[in-house]
């Protein structure tokens, strides 16, 4: 059956009034990435270091992480460690100094890393690391790739269902992880609905840019979008929407604490139930099956979305929301389906066609939907360096 036609069917039978709202603002952090209750009996002698290119409590990727950290210390009773705003300059350095640290399991906390932790992997074959973002593999390298795009997608329709301006906008971050494949997914799933009506602006915008994320943002509200979609890591994008009064969906697990009264929805990363099985496998002795590419999206909690913001939203938007995820975790609905044409009029996927999972990852073109396009940061060109001082949290 059609996507569409399915959409429909739900669509005729939903209530014709809003649900209660969820806007509680007090978030449990068990019940946002989950908790394994179990923890392990035989803690062994095991310490993994963090590498980050931010500052802990600096974004949002890297508090993902931090939670990670503290269930490997709590679960499995590992030492863990981190060494902060590393520069892929600085990476190699910051690296050699965890191993001698002590560190023997290191996870490369930054897609920018990829280049460098391959090769490390080679040199330091007694050392298991772990990619963010990654697609190498060996038999002491993992790498991880979420699939974020499954999540954009259905927060893109969501907004067009809910856009009464049926202007939409987006304020992404290119060197965010698969921005591309990300700020394309959300133009696909807006387009889902009602395409022929929904006008779709991306403006790019560093994250630490904080001027260039304001002036994005107001002029996405001057072209008259009334819901704002925001990737980046930092928060001052969607607390500049809320000052705005502009209804926002981001990449942000306390969504519902940033923009109580103005969120739709959002997604965000869990690497909790990964990070473990991959630490615990090391611990015990099963390294054979440490080195894989692992992607993982909606269907297995990698991937999630936020808490539907009822209140705010049109009546029958859960419904809907619900129906398409459940279509895209069991492949009824494959994101990336042609035919897909590009801004250049270009096809990029046949009729009939779908890209594979992989090929998400390359994309460098954006879907003809997204009517206009504008940038607002320069690259850049002085960045802090780390101070490569190894550090702990006292808990």
């Amino acid at each position: 059956m059609k996507l569409k036609r399915i959409l429909t069917a739900v669509l005729c039978g939903v209530l014709l009034f809003a649900l209660p709202g969820c806007g509680d603002s007090d978030i449990d952090l068990s019940d946002i990435f989950g908790q394994e209750e179990e923890i392990d009996p035989y803690p062994l002698d095991t310490t993994v270091g963090f590498i980050y290119d931010g500052l802990v409590g600096s974004n949002q990727l890297i508090a993902t992480f931090e939670h990670s950290r503290s269930e490997l210390e709590r679960v499995l009773a590992a030492e863990t460690c981190y060494i902060e705003n590393v520069r892929l300059e600085q990476f190699d350095e910051a690296v050699e100094k965890l191993i001698d640290a002590g560190c023997d399991v290191i996870v490369a906390a930054s897609s920018h890393f990829n280049s460098r932790v391959v090769m490390l992997a080679r040199e330091y074959i007694d050392i298991l690391f772990i990619s963010f973002g990654g697609h190498d593999q060996a038999p002491n390298l993992a790498s991880i790739q979420p699939l974020l795009f499954q999540a954009a997608y259905i927060n893109g329709f969501v907004a067009a269902y809910n856009t009464y301006t049926n202007k939409i906008g987006m304020v992404i971050d290119n060197n965010m992880y698969n921005a591309y494949g990300v700020a394309n997914a959300f133009a696909l799933g807006a387009r889902e609905l009602q395409h022929s009506q929904i006008e779709l602006s991306l403006n790019w915008a560093l994250s630490t840019h904080f001027d260039d994320t304001r002036r994005a943002i107001d002029d996405l509200r001057a072209q008259g979008c009334d819901i704002i979609f925001i990737y980046q890591s930092e928060e001052y994008g969607i607390r500049r929407c809320v000052e705005l009064d502009l209804n926002v969906m981001g990449f942000a697990w306390n969504m519902p604490e940033l923009a109580p009264d103005n969120y739709l929805t959002g997604m965000y990363i869990n690497f909790n139930t990964y990070m473990i099985d991959k630490v615990r496998k090391y611990m015990y002795g099963n390294t054979v099956a440490f080195g894989d590419l692992t992607r993982r999206g909606l269907i297995h909690g990698t991937v999630e979305m936020i808490e539907l913001h009822d209140s705010i939203l049109r009546a029958g938007t859960r419904d809907l929301a619900d129906a398409l995820r459940e279509m895209v975790m069991d492949g009824r609905s494959v994101v990336f389906g042609g035919e897909i044409r590009d801004r250049n009029d270009v096809i990029r996927v046949e009729k009939g066609t779908y890209m594979q999972v992989g090929q998400v990852f390359t994309i460098n073109w954006l879907a003809n939907n997204i009517t206009e396009e504008k940038n607002f940061s320069e690259p850049i060109t002085e960045p802090n360096y780390s101070d490569l001082i190894i550090k702990k949290t006292i808990r």
